[in-house]
């Protein structure tokens, strides 16, 4: 096998776990997540991997919405008091992605500590994967409908992210094997600590642009 017929071969195969991968983290996604854990790893993409890339593609996204489509990321639509741009938050996407996830494995762990099934590890591995899914299933969904239709982004995440952590609790639920009253109930506690932990990032993220002298206090009072 030559250089070329490697190179197409390790490219085919990269695309077809990569495919697979993404359709099982639908239909058995505890079984893509176990699989890694328990050491079978050539029949999946790898967490580490299948992050990287979605966050790389989200990273291309939010460029493409904010220089090509001109969607105001951080507009508020529920109120008309003008605020700053917080638009260059999203040049750290990635980075902020990779900061956020130990902290999201963290409020899953404690959430199933009870289950004793999986160690804070796991935990990373298991949110790494959904992250990264949630992340290719926002670009493929943002990319044609911010294309074709004038939506508010801000409206749009919020629904999106509920979705993302009804999606995240099925993964759970399905790998700890919970009823459906007790997954909700562990949900809807995450739900109320992401929440915490959003406004606790915006808070410091807030105070660094001012520090940075991206604007100052006065870009509050009203206009």
């Amino acid at each position: 096998m030559n250089v070329w017929q490697d190179l197409s071969y390790q490219v085919f195969n990269l695309d077809n776990t990569l495919f697979k991968t993404f359709r099982h983290l639908f239909s058995k996604p505890e079984v893509v997540v176990e699989s890694y854990i328990s050491g079978t790893r050539k029949k999946y993409m790898n967490p580490i991997s299948y992050f990287a890339i979605a966050v790389t593609l989200s990273g291309v996204l939010f460029f493409v919405l904010r220089n090509v489509y001109d969607v105001e990321l951080t507009r508020n639509s529920f109120t008309e008091a003008q605020t700053p741009n917080l638009d260059f938050v999203f040049d750290y996407q990635g980075l902020l992605s990779y900061i956020i996830m130990p902290i999201y494995a963290l409020m899953t762990w404690l959430l199933f500590i009870d289950k004793k099934k999986l160690n804070y590890t796991e935990h990373l591995v298991a949110n790494a994967y959904i992250t990264g899914q949630t992340s290719f299933v926002q670009v493929l969904l943002c990319l044609p409908l911010f294309g074709f239709f004038d939506i508010r982004y801000d409206i749009f995440n919020w629904v999106f992210l509920l979705a993302i952590v009804v999606y995240q609790f099925f993964v759970f639920g399905r790998i700890h094997q919970t009823r459906f009253l007790s997954t909700l109930f562990r949900g809807l506690v995450y739900l109320i600590l992401f929440v915490i932990v959003m406004l606790a990032l915006g808070v410091v993220i807030v105070l660094l642009a001012m520090l940075m002298g991206q604007f100052t206090i006065e870009d509050f009072a009203p206009k």
